[in-house]
């Protein structure tokens, strides 16, 4: 009679811990369902890309001798200058950083968490960019501005920028309804037309941020700040 007792609770434990895990799993596809369902519901647009900054290859000036040796500009410090305003760039003069601005429509009254995401930006057929997400972020009911960040590299692709006719970001997203919750993913593939006065503006600000710094840092160079 009592290893029947025993065999029996042992019966019922197993029971429970099943039921408990099915309950689990049910509620776990339960929350995956309903942040599918919200997702349905929510549009990303693309918003806008903008110039934040310029940084200058380190290297540049590594390798010109004399730097230091007088007040007169560089000869070879002058002829990158130039070749520069005159469309000429023989090798990477540093990064441009850029930020992608998505909008995101929850037309949902429920809010969810973005917990990744991976996208790429495609300018036309000149380069491709790998996009991150800046900050954690999550989708408030109504629109939310996504924003991401990448580096364009400041070679003579520069100079192809005039081409360009559209943006297009394409990637995946996943969310859940809680911090820790289950992810649940879709793909997006949004396409943007640029004019070329927007793509001019882009250009012409990368143009001189990047001779400024140029200049910056060759004045840095003989006079450097103790």
């Amino acid at each position: 009679m009592k290893m029947s007792s025993a065999i029996s609770k042992w019966i019922l434990f197993i029971v429970t811990v099943a039921f408990t895990g099915i309950l689990l799993q049910g509620c776990a596809a339960a929350r995956k369902i309903d942040a599918a369902s919200i997702l349905s519901k929510t549009k990303l647009e693309f918003k806008e890309l903008q110039l934040d900054s310029v940084t200058i290859n380190p290297d540049l000036f590594e390798n010109i001798k004399d730097l230091k040796s007088t007040l007169l500009p560089n000869p070879q410090v002058v002829l990158m200058v130039q070749n520069l305003a005159r469309g000429i760039i023989e090798k990477e003069l540093g990064k441009a950083h850029l930020t992608a601005v998505m909008t995101a429509k929850n037309q949902s009254p429920d809010t969810l968490w973005i917990r990744e995401l991976k996208a790429e930006l495609f300018l036309d057929t000149l380069i491709e960019l790998p996009l991150q997400l800046k900050d954690s972020t999550v989708l408030m009911p109504g629109i939310n501005d996504l924003t991401l960040t990448t580096k364009f590299p400041l070679d003579k692709r520069l100079l192809g920028l005039a081409s360009i006719t559209k943006y297009r970001i394409k990637g995946e997203i996943f969310v859940s309804l809680e911090a820790e919750g289950p992810m649940v993913s879709f793909d997006f593939d949004i396409e943007h037309p640029i004019t070329p006065e927007e793509i001019k503006a882009l250009e012409d600000r990368a143009r001189k941020t990047l001779l400024d710094g140029l200049v910056s840092d060759w004045v840095y160079s003989i006079f450097p700040k103790e």
